[in-house]
């Protein structure tokens, strides 16, 4: 807490308080200096302490009016995400006893001119509206933190003429610290043909039909799931993005939409067609919502609806399925071949995002968010209608005169106030649908 004594310090540290509280409340595992930074030297110490510490972000409570010295100070000290919390008076006729705002309102100015980047939030804890502010941004600064260091595993490469999995490798380390590992199909090939124990029985509880597509290819896929996830683990990677067709099905004979949709279920993030920008945005995704996400294609559009349907060709994970829906047993739509997954997934407000780099190679984000619809299978493979908040057309038009690619990544929830706050932070363009 920033503070001067010549102002109400009991009063400043009940909000101080108050601001422990609702961390507290909201999951925050925190770390707090307790005592007050009322002068510059004490800033830098704080600043020193925090350094220290293994920290995503700081809170900076602006408990009473100071002068910009202070969070100068802390902020040139150190190297995190900022948030300065300023609180709301109450007119008394009197003196003001905090004068938080103006403090704010110093710091900011400071801030700026320095070239350091903040974020300040004005009011009081309690207000639903201040308390997302704040954790939009612990949100988002978490996952900068929580990406750093994470490896994906590029399965083969991109499909001919599928540019959109480009991706940049040095701008995805440089900005987000993450690396990619490559592997050859024909590693995964030939532990997949090495396997010889599969706990089929297990692994397809509950699809329907499983019987009655081919038994060998897709068995094939099982195993092709099995090696994947073996891959993952002795190589400790955090996700993969895999080359799915055409030399999974014509060289090596099954389909590896089942095994994309397993391994999601499973919490390892595993994107198709080779799309690594796609499989970042999954973990982004997934660090938020605690659940698997869906990687889909936008077929349709319906103005009248206003309503976008996505579809992917079944590797959509099964814990996204729609209730009362059951798993259909089913081969890729395109090449006939096992073992894809054939359901509708359910209802319930979705975010759409993309990690996607412009025309100059410098990553953006797509950001939109609508409510996913009950539907029957719209498609063989997975579908879910969405209908947007904002308008489809010009939505559409966004997306084809900003030049973004085919794959969209769907959220379980409401997750657009945190990735604005993710390229804030990153300074990274934000495009809105």
């Amino acid at each position: 807490m920033l503070g001067r004594p010549f102002f109400d310090m009991p009063l400043a540290n009940e909000f101080f308080s108050k601001v422990k509280e609702t961390l507290q409340e909201a999951g925050v595992a925190s770390e707090v200096i307790e005592e007050p930074v009322t002068v510059p030297e004490e800033a830098v110490a704080a600043a020193r302490k925090l350094k220290e510490m293994e920290l995503s972000a700081v809170i900076a409570v602006q408990g009473t009016f100071t002068d910009a010295s202070l969070i100068l100070n802390l902020a040139g000290n150190m190297d995190l995400p900022l948030l300065i919390w300023a609180v709301k008076e109450e007119p008394t006729g009197e003196r003001l006893r905090l004068n938080s705002f103006c403090g704010l309102n110093l710091g900011a100015h400071a801030l700026t001119a320095a070239g350091k980047k903040f974020k300040g939030v004005y009011g009081n804890p309690g207000s639903p509206k201040v308390e997302q502010e704040v954790l939009a941004f612990i949100r988002a600064a978490g996952a900068i933190n929580w990406l750093k260091g994470k490896r994906i595993g590029l399965v083969g490469h991109r499909p001919a003429g599928y540019y959109t999995s480009n991706f940049n490798e040095v701008d995805l380390y440089s900005t987000l610290g993450v690396a990619v590992e490559y592997i050859s199909l024909a590693e995964v090939f030939a532990l997949a043909n090495e396997i010889n124990l599969i706990d089929e029985p297990a692994l397809t509880a509950g699809l329907v039909g499983y019987e009655q597509v081919d038994a060998g290819a897709a068995q094939k896929s099982l195993r092709a799931y099995l090696a994947l996830k073996k891959i993952v683990a002795d190589r400790s990677l955090d996700a993969v993005a895999v080359e799915c067709w055409p030399d999974f099905m014509v060289s090596y004979g099954g389909a590896v939409c089942f095994t994309l949709g397993q391994l999601n279920d499973d919490g390892i993030v595993a994107a198709c067609e080779a799309d690594i920008n796609g499989a970042v945005t999954m973990l982004i995704g997934q660090y938020w919502s605690g659940q698997a996400t869906f990687l889909a294609d936008l077929v349709i559009g319906e103005e009248e609806k206003n309503e976008l349907t996505f579809w992917h060709c079944g590797a959509a994970p099964r814990s996204l399925m729609a209730a009362n829906a059951r798993a259909t047993a089913g081969v890729h739509p395109n090449r006939k071949i096992p073992l894809s997954l054939y359901f509708p997934l359910r209802e319930g407000q979705v975010t759409i995002s993309r990690l996607s780099p412009d025309k100059n190679g410098k990553l953006r984000l797509l950001v939109g968010k609508g409510t996913g619809l009950q539907a029957p299978l719209l498609f063989s493979g997975n579908t879910l209608p969405v209908r947007l908040e904002k308008p489809v057309e010009p939505s559409l038009n966004t997306i084809l005169t900003k030049g973004f690619e085919h794959h969209y990544v769907l959220t379980y929830g409401d997750f657009t106030k945190e990735l604005r706050e993710f390229a804030r932070l990153l300074e990274l363009e934000i495009v809105e649908i």
